[in-house]
């Protein structure tokens, strides 16, 4: 029973299994073609490819955590001398991908337009994976269990499955601005099914002794569900109807889905202008110093609804048996039947069960750098996780981590990929190369030189890319070859690339430059203009700063018609004839030197105007109205002989002995000086009271006083404004006779009055 049981094993296992393995070393450069898209469809957007056509490709190898492969017997174990080429490791569970192959087949990718790519592509792929089984298990069925042994509660699921596919890819530039740029993608696959063995465990409590070679298994539960159509009778061995197995079809639909983002702080180095545009981006190398992507892919399955059979074993109490009995009594699915039933083993089966197959659904995160922004030295760091489920009917990855410095140019790249494998805990390390459209490299390279190796793999391929090219320019007169009538001539964009006779290079044609010896300006035809006012400096009377030509090329900030340099009131609008400068009082004297500009006058008073034509303007005149005299500041002077009347009046005037009641004798004296008063309107009059030093000095202030306001009161009462009249009381602090005599004193008692002109 042994050797015939790991012979169906080992039949199984040959077909071979795709892993997670994406032609490592290479998919991760920017001129990889399709081998990018299957790691992110978003990768077409901004493609380094104009155009690609995929020929074909192939990828195969085997990876484990059970046995290591001893290199120096590989060629022997592919021979059937297994027990040379693999060590077994001792551990719980293990699981199981090996051999695995994948064929890519014609396909081609192309771009759009710059920011936008399509890809259409086709593989097939076979999975052949058992995950989690007993490695006790597999040493009885091997025949190198030597001990006794109990397992129980054991899960594992075996899935042996091969699809066609069909994809349409596309992926395009969402978001770039400057430094940033954020792309999307997604593939959409039809999946075309070949066929499908399921072997799954949900429980499996089993001991084995070792002595009498028994086997007894209990609380049972396992799933059997193929394409291989068990009733058929047409042989009877096993190992022909496992290949059988392939012949039932499928269909479904799948895909994936992803985004890019690049970090490029450098795009200006990749920026250029051509045919009179300005900016252009170079979309024919990579111009990121950082890419991150993050993509979902196998998205879907591939449903089975015709010579689709499952079978059901289940048990819960112990059956046991030994290998030679098994191997007797089991020859078809029938007599399998009937042995189950003898053992008290429940059977379910049907031929008509419909059966969902999933794919290997998977979490890629990659990101790529750009070391030392040097051009074509990147370092890679990518992420592969399982998404889905182990135990369903379907396929699953085993998780790796890998790092690969790479070197990319056009023609050729080299990447070595170091990977963390999480089924195995093992480091692996690969080479890979490209030249031009030809790949060739391996994933896991280690197992072809050393022994202790859990895999080994291997890929190659071949297609044809047209890679994007910066548009040429041979002559660099920024005119591309395309359009360059002069290719090898250094030209202009007006002349279709051409030279033109431009003697100075100002860009302005011989025929249309009025200074073709001189480099100028458009703005002067030609001529050197500093200020571009349209005025050739020569011909610029302010050829640094613009101005109208009307001007001569000067500014006129007030916008009056004269030139700044010309202007005496440069902020302010005027007159030409006043240059520049405003008359606002319309006398013909300019503002800026009329000493009233807003009251006319004639120019002998500088602008101003003199009401009583005295010859002092009014603004200075303290008698406006009234004619004077230059020296009394235009007002008429006090006569001599009122000066006279007044000092005459100060000793004239009576009051009554020792009050301030004035006698009717002095009324006559009194009014001819309010007729003095009202001859000189512009004057105010001073009236001071004064008394000799009878009596108590206090009592003389106030009596001084209170007659200077007698004096006053008569005045006002004659019709003189009291504005016009100040009064001050003296005493006898100011005598001018001697008190000593009679006649000193009369002189000292006096009211003293004076005639001043207003301030």
């Amino acid at each position: 029973m042994r050797k015939s049981t790991f012979t169906i094993l080992l039949a199984a296992l040959l077909p071979a299994a795709a892993g997670a393995q994406r032609y490592l070393g290479v998919s991760q450069g920017n001129y990889s073609g399709t081998n990018s898209v299957y790691l992110n469809p978003a990768n077409l957007g901004d493609f380094r490819e104009k155009f690609n056509i995929d020929l074909f490709s192939l990828n195969f190898g085997l990876d484990n955590n059970l046995a290591t492969i001893n290199s120096s017997e590989i060629f022997k174990g592919l021979n059937g001398n297994s027990g040379d080429a693999l060590t077994l490791t001792n551990g719980g569970k293990f699981s199981l991908m090996l051999p695995y192959a994948e064929v890519r087949g014609p396909g081609t990718s192309f771009s759009i337009n710059s920011k936008h790519g399509l890809a259409v592509t086709t593989r097939l792929r076979t999975y052949n994976q058992l995950h989690d089984f007993s490695q006790d298990i597999y040493r009885t069925v091997q025949g190198t269990a030597g001990t006794s042994y109990t397992s129980q509660g054991n899960q594992f699921n075996y899935t042996l499955h091969t699809w066609g596919e069909l994809g349409l890819s596309y992926g395009g530039v969402i978001y770039e601005n400057k430094k940033h740029m954020i792309k999307a993608g997604a593939t959409v696959r039809y999946l075309h099914g070949g066929g499908y063995v399921s072997f799954k465990s949900n429980n499996l409590d089993m001991s084995y002794n070792a002595g009498n070679d028994m086997v007894t298994i209990s609380n049972t539960d396992l799933l059997f569900a193929t394409t291989y159509r068990v009733n058929d009778t047409n042989s009877n061995a096993f190992a022909d109807k496992m290949q059988q197995a392939l012949k039932g079809l499928g269909m479904g639909f799948g895909g994936d889905v992803g985004f890019v983002y690049e970090f490029r702080p450098n795009y200006q180095k990749y920026t250029y202008d051509m045919d009179g545009k300005t900016g252009l981006y170079d979309r024919s190398q990579p111009t990121y110093m950082l890419r991150f992507s993050a993509a979902v892919t196998d998205i879907g399955g591939i449903t089975y609804k015709k010579d689709n059979s499952t079978l059901s074993l289940r048990n819960t109490g112990n059956v046991a048996f030994d290998g030679n009995n098994l191997k007797d009594s089991v020859t078809d699915y029938n007599s399998l039947k009937a042995f189950a039933a003898n053992k008290n083993i429940s059977i379910d089966s049907s031929n008509s069960a419909t059966t969902k197959v999933g794919l290997p659904t998977a979490l890629v995160l990659n990101l790529d750098y750009n070391i030392a922004n040097v051009k074509g030295l990147y370092a890679n760091l990518m992420y592969m996780g399982n998404l889905v489920d182990r135990q369903r009917v379907g396929n699953s990855i085993y998780s790796q981590v890998t790092l690969t410095p790479r070197y990319e140019i056009k023609m050729f790249s080299v990447g070595i990929p170091v990977t963390y494998n999480f089924m195995n805990n093992s480091v692996k390390a690969g080479l890979g190369l490209r030249l031009g459209g030809f790949i060739i490299g391996s994933d896991d390279m280690l197992a072809f030189m050393s022994n202790g190796q859990y895999g080994a793999n291997f890929y190659m391929g071949l297609s044809v890319p047209f890679h994007k090219k910066r548009v040429k320019d041979s002559d660099g007169d920024l005119v591309s070859n395309k359009r360059d009538k002069c290719p090898n001539e250094k030209g202009v964009l007006e002349m279709d690339g051409c030279p033109n006779p431009d003697k100075d290079g100002d860009g302005i044609l011989d025929k249309d430059d009025k200074c073709p010896d001189v480099a100028g300006s458009k703005t002067a035809l030609g001529c050197p203009d500093a200020d571009l006012d349209s005025l050739a400096d020569a011909e610029d009377r302010c050829p640094n700063e613009a101005g109208p030509v009307a001007l001569q090329g000067c500014p006129d900030r007030d916008g009056d018609g004269v030139a700044d340099r010309d202007d005496a009131c440069p902020d302010e609008k005027g007159l030409p004839a006043f240059q520049g400068c405003p008359d606002r009082d319309g006398d013909g004297i300019p503002d800026n030197t009329d000493a009233c500009p807003d009251d006319a006058g004639p120019s002998a008073n500088n602008g101003c105007p003199d009401t009583d034509n005295d010859g002092v303007p009014d603004h200075q005149d303290k008698c406006p109205t009234v004619p004077g005299t230059v020296n009394n500041n235009g007002c008429p002077e006090v006569s001599v002989e009122v000066k006279k009347r007044l000092a005459f009046a100060a000793t004239a005037i009576q009051f009554e002995t020792g009050k301030a009641v004035i006698k009717p004798a002095s009324f006559k004296m009194l009014d001819e000086i309010v007729q003095i008063l009202n001859d000189y309107p512009d004057y105010y009059m001073s009236i001071d009271g004064h008394t000799d030093n009878v009596g108590k000095p206090e009592k003389n202030l106030v009596l001084s006083q209170d007659r200077a306001n007698a004096v006053k009161n008569y005045f006002v009462s004659k019709g003189i404004s009291e504005s016009r009249l100040q009064t001050n009381g003296y005493g006898d602090t100011q005598p001018v006779g001697d008190n000593k005599t009679k006649a000193g004193k009369a002189q000292n008692r006096r009211v003293a009055m004076d005639l001043h002109l207003k301030d």
